[in-house]
């Protein structure tokens, strides 16, 4: 079985998995398409996944998900096969921002990001896909007027295209209807170093202000990280600081530190908030800088 994510071919380590329309990914796959830090906790059994402005907590066997702290029933579960981890996918779509199917006739699996942009064309006659730009060339599926064909690109005479079964090719630019804008690409709002010149419009956290006199018992398990998410959260919202400056100088549990940063931006940036971090030599800025907005030196 394969998978393409935006209509390109992905390369994954196990199987996947299709059970009553639910398809699953094993935990290291997801790892490699969506979120490096995914995280399972083997004692609790419990997952932990991050993606833009989501947190999912997820446990083995349970047909619910707690998303950015509200409930949501699934159709699938967290499970174990063959010694390993998979997510429901499909149950995943809210998560990770994408449009999921399986495509029974081609033993394929789609999926599509949401943020990105999506156009269509219509098949004005029969025609035929071909593999590449060139009208001797070996047909990929035939098809018929009013067909549906997701545009990838436009290239000369001829628009490369994917069909509903997934299968990717050429056709000619006559054969088909103009294009149709499903939707445009979100672009997010990049941040610069001007908007965190005013430090007074940030929510300055030490471990002082939360009581943390040791970072590895704090920030222990998901449910303690998250406990102090909250207090930080409702103390931004209430006094309507623009976002959390993080000073934490000394640490005993780097690691623990980073998995509360890691659940804590997701849950800020759904409400717009920044999340800033005073540096230190116990901290690698290679890693915050795929966490946090903006680090202070």
């Amino acid at each position: 079985m394969q998978v393409l994510f935006n209509s390109a071919e992905i390369n994954l380590m196990n199987p996947i998995y299709v059970e009553n329309s639910v398809i699953y990914l094993e935990k290291d796959d997801i790892k490699q398409i969506f979120d490096s830090t995914i995280y399972y906790n083997v004692g609790d059994k419990e997952l932990i996944t991050t993606y833009n402005k989501h947190v999912a907590v997820l446990h083995l066997d349970d047909t619910q998900m707690i998303v950015n702290d509200t409930p949501i029933p699934m159709q699938g579960r967290l499970k174990e096969i063959d010694s390993k981890i998979y997510l429901p996918i499909s149950d995943l779509e809210i998560v990770y921002d994408i449009e999921a199917e399986y495509v029974d006739k081609t033993n394929l699996v789609i999926m599509d990001s949401t943020t990105k942009s999506k156009k269509q064309v219509f098949a004005l006659n029969k025609a035929k896909v071909m593999l590449h730009k060139n009208p001797f060339s070996v047909v990929v599926e035939k098809v018929k007027r009013g067909d549906t064909l997701f545009l990838i690109e436009e290239n000369g005479t001829y628009r490369k295209v994917r069909t509903l079964s997934g299968n990717i090719g050429y056709i000619k630019a006559k054969k088909v209807s103009e294009v149709e804008v499903l939707r445009e690409d979100w672009v997010e709002e990049k941040l610069e170093e001007s908007d965190f010149k005013n430090r007074d419009d940030l929510f300055v956290l030490t471990k002082e202000q939360v009581n943390i006199t040791s970072i590895s018992t704090a920030f222990a398990t998901y449910s303690l990280r998250n406990e102090c998410i909250k207090k930080v959260y409702e103390q931004v919202m209430q006094n309507q600081y623009k976002g959390v400056c993080i000073d934490f100088q000394e640490m005993d549990d780097v690691n623990s530190f980073y998995r509360f940063l890691i659940e804590l931006t997701p849950k800020f940036k759904e409400s717009g908030l920044k999340v800033v971090i005073k540096a230190n030599e116990m901290l690698d800025k290679e890693k915050l800088k795929n966490i946090v907005d903006f680090i202070i030196e």
